[in-house]
């Protein structure tokens, strides 16, 4: 397992795209969350705002970089052949599938840390000098059990979205299929489901991988995903869980 891991490391870390993904999952998580914040105001009076998820609501635009990394460490080898090299040399499938994760999940997970921990300390800050500050609103730090939960529970999240775009993509073979299919899956619920009937449009969003954003959710509002936070995290790690399941067994029966 540590020499698979090895050789795992050097093709994520020798192709470019991946370098490059990393920087975006950070870019579009900070800046964006920055940039909401900046140019949002208030008078101070007090309200629901949800100034904890407001300040990481760049995780969003995050999961384009984040399907298209986990999607990518795999669907790349089945695009050039590699894949055969790969299993040649390591007849075990099932490993390189669990490596593979094993690398993709830690890299998301640091990455998506450092991504949360920036947008949360600089949007709040923000929010703050644009009058979301007390009495009218509570002064939210990364010492608050809430803030805490949001800030880790956001880069778990983007880990999980993360294994779980490997697995769709070890399913599919195909990154263009992969990517739109997982697109789809995550966003449309989070869209249409508040359109549909309140209980439909309920159950859509707790069972779908976009429940993981309730982690983020400090305050009760309408337009809030109707789940616990951490249930909401499980939901979306069950996906992963699952899709990496599927993998793991077509990886084992089928052709290269």
């Amino acid at each position: 397992m540590t020499r698979m891991l090895r050789a795992e490391w050097t093709k994520l870390s020798t192709v470019r795209s991946s370098s490059w993904t990393a920087l975006a999952i950070l870019g579009l998580s900070v800046g964006f969350s920055l940039f909401l914040a900046y140019g949002s105001s208030s008078t101070g009076m007090g309200g629901d705002n949800d100034l904890v998820r407001d300040s990481l609501v760049g995780t969003y635009l995050a999961l384009f970089p984040v399907v298209a990394l986990g999607v990518l460490a795999i669907t790349s080898e089945y695009s050039t052949g590699m894949i055969q090299v790969t299993f040649t040399a390591i007849p075990r499938r099932g490993r390189v599938l669990i490596a593979k994760a094993l690398l993709v999940g830690s890299i998301v997970l640091v990455v998506g840390l450092v991504a949360s921990t920036t947008a949360f300390t600089f949007g709040q800050r923000l929010l703050r000098d644009n009058g979301y500050d007390p009495p009218g609103y509570p002064a939210w730090s990364l010492h608050d059990g809430p803030a805490q939960r949001a800030v880790i529970g956001s880069a778990l999240l983007l880990a999980a979205i993360a294994l779980l775009s490997l697995g769709v993509g070890a399913i599919f073979r195909h990154s263009a299929a992969a990517i739109s299919s997982l697109l789809a899956l995550l966003f449309v619920p989070l869209i249409f489901g508040p359109l549909l009937p309140e209980g439909t449009g309920d159950r859509v969003q707790q069972a779908t991988p976009g429940a993981g954003f309730a982690v983020q959710q400090t305050v009760e509002r309408s337009d809030a995903i109707p789940i616990d936070p951490r249930a909401g995290l499980g939901v979306a790690f069950a996906w992963a869980a699952g899709a990496l399941l599927l993998a793991y067994v077509l990886i084992r029966r089928r052709d290269a």
